[in-house]
């Protein structure tokens, strides 16, 4: 079994980020609630990469004590011309609002409905992070999906309906499914898939024994315990599979880098 880890793609991507010539004229606004930790260690990887790179940065927080107005009003004025990550969820009710007030050309997530609207009619340059590691995962270890059953469990804007763009433009034949779907169902399309691609944040929805040696596993769940798998496999149970941590995260701060990069040139 071959274990796709993440720290083996990351040099190459930073490498690529280092030779660019637009990366001294990168700014970031990271935009958060202060009191969520998760947000907190979201931010903390992307925070780290950026000080690698000598990308400046500033940060805005949600104060819910305050007006809605009030929110939207300061992180207009704080965003301006730099590159916005909007640490999600943000546990409020107008939190579409922030997004839409972000510009197109200054959202390295993809999370416009502009962006978006490019992806979904085939430019997959406007990948958002998690999914962009997921094809840098694939492009490096020389996984291709042409041709091949690929099953996407998780329908999020995010994550799952990207990556299912990415199958789509890849040739390969998509099944997208979801926390909803019958175990029944999701177990017999799991154990007939060649690719399965986990994006619902919920570990073990398809049994261990759905799964077998020829497949290739797509973790990018993350929870306390681990993944979306549920278990960490033997070596006679995949062909290969991305561990949690260790794989697909390892590469989304990094991801975001190279979506500014090309929002940068394409101005």
């Amino acid at each position: 079994m071959i274990i796709l880890s993440g720290k083996e793609v990351k040099p190459s991507l930073l490498a690529l980020a280092c030779s660019d010539s637009n990366l001294p004229k990168l700014s970031f606004y990271l935009y958060s609630d202060k009191d969520s930790l998760p947000s907190f260690y979201y931010l903390k990887g992307i925070k780290k990469i950026l000080t690698e790179l000598n990308i400046p940065f500033t940060e805005g927080f949600l104060d819910k004590n305050d007006k809605e107005e009030n929110n939207l009003a300061r992180f207009k004025e704080e965003e301006k011309g730099k590159y916005v990550i909007v640490a999600r969820p943000l546990g409020i009710s107008y939190e579409d609002k922030f997004l839409s007030l972000i510009d197109p050309s200054y959202d390295p997530d993809m999370m416009t409905i502009i962006n978006k609207g490019k992806l979904y009619s085939g430019d997959l340059n406007y990948l958002p992070a998690t999914a962009k590691s997921v094809k840098e995962i694939l492009k490096f270890f020389k996984l291709d999906i042409a041709s091949k059953k690929c099953l996407v469990l998780g329908r999020s804007l995010t994550v799952g309906l990207p990556l299912a763009e990415l199958i789509n433009k890849g040739n390969g034949l998509l099944v997208l499914a979801h926390s909803k779907v019958s175990s029944i169902m999701l177990n017999k399309e799991a154990k007939e898939a060649d690719f399965i691609f986990l994006a619902t944040g919920k570990p073990s929805l398809i049994s261990r024994e759905s799964f077998n040696p020829q497949q290739v596993v797509i973790d990018c769940g993350f929870s306390k315990g681990g993944g979306d798998l549920g278990f960490v496999p033997n070596d006679d149970e995949l062909s290969s599979y991305t561990p949690v941590p260790g794989g697909v995260g390892v590469l989304t701060s990094i991801c975001l880098i190279l979506n500014a990069l090309f929002l940068e040139k394409n101005h």
